[in-house]
């Protein structure tokens, strides 16, 4: 008799527990809690627009997720209502930069971007428990030195919990192409060979920061001169950008991009030009720049009264390997 009671418990807690594991794969267990999709805890979601897919206009298209978190899917669809929301904005500019206005992130102009829909229709059982929202982005005329925002947040929900935490979204365009990217700083080895006006042959070896401008040019100062972050001015970058401009054939054409001076010279075939190859020091392939051409930089300013005054021209040399 005993036997059997003990047989019978066994098979009720087998049956129990098999009830109970039913259940939790059956039943949400967590709250549905809606939420703009951001990185950090700024709430900044940041969003690489690809040179390479600009259209005639000048537009590129990326995308801002709304999401429904829960264990399953949501059983009812529901809509989700956008609005623009500076309260972030502010926020991150006071938090990360102080006092220091000239290193303000700025808002992206509402001409510059058109935001798919601001009525977003989340569908009930969405298997990818998120929808993405299109921001077409006119890229022309943005400064990659710069940081730009679009501050939304969710103005109201048709159904469910909006999570407060992730209620609101810093969504931050940023550009790349295939020679470097804003979001992380691309860096560059420098290794060449500088000779100046007086005759003297000095070797130089360092690192700089390129920037991406359009789908086949990228900005970086000229030399051996290097751009720092935290400290370049815009009378820097002006005194010291050159552009590189790569065309179908991997030939490199080298212009100024703000008052310095550039004469590109000729080197034969093995200079001025881009290359994505392997040498024998290498174990990978890498994306390297072959540059030969000399560049002066202005000094002062004319005036009424006196000629603008330049500083010596230099002559380089240099081979350009992306870091990765």
């Amino acid at each position: 008799m005993k036997k059997n009671i003990c047989f019978f418990s066994a098979f009720l807690l087998f049956c129990l527990t098999a009830c109970n594991e039913e259940d939790f794969s059956v039943r949400e267990h967590y709250k549905y809690m809606i939420y703009l999709l951001s990185e950090n805890t700024d709430n900044v979601f940041s969003a690489e627009y690809d040179l390479e897919a600009i259209t005639e206009e000048g537009a590129i298209t990326s995308y801002l997720s709304v999401g429904c978190g829960g264990s399953l899917s949501n059983p009812d669809e529901f809509i989700v209502e956008l609005e623009p929301d500076e309260v972030l904005f502010d926020k991150y500019n006071r938090s990360n930069f102080d006092i220091d206005y000239s290193k303000y992130a700025r808002l992206l102009p509402e001409e510059k971007f058109q935001l798919g829909t601001t009525r977003v229709v989340f569908p009930a059982n969405n298997p990818d428990q998120y929808v993405k929202v299109p921001i077409t982005v006119q890229i022309g005329g943005l400064s990659p030195d710069s940081i730009y925002f679009i501050p939304l947040s969710i103005k109201s929900t048709s159904k469910y919990e909006v999570n407060k935490e992730k209620s609101a979204v810093l969504f931050r365009v940023t550009i790349k192409n295939d020679y470097a990217e804003q979001l992380n700083d691309t860096y560059y080895q420098l290794k060449g060979n500088v000779l100046s006006e007086d005759g003297n042959n000095l070797g130089v070896s360092t690192s700089k920061l390129v920037r991406p401008l359009t789908k086949n040019s990228v900005r970086l100062y000229a030399g051996s001169n290097t751009q720092t972050i935290k400290t370049a001015t815009v009378q820097d970058i002006q005194k010291y950008s050159i552009i590189l401009t790569i065309d179908e054939k991997n030939q490199v054409r080298i212009t100024p991009y703000g008052t310095i001076q550039i004469e590109q010279l000729d080197g034969g075939e093995e200079w001025n030009r881009y290359e994505e190859a392997k040498t024998y020091a290498d174990t990978k392939i890498v994306k390297r720049f072959y540059l030969y051409y000399r560049y002066r930089t202005l000094k002062s300013r004319a005036t009424t009264t006196t000629p603008e005054v330049w500083d010596n021209w230099i002559t380089i040399k240099e081979t350009l390997k992306r870091m990765e």
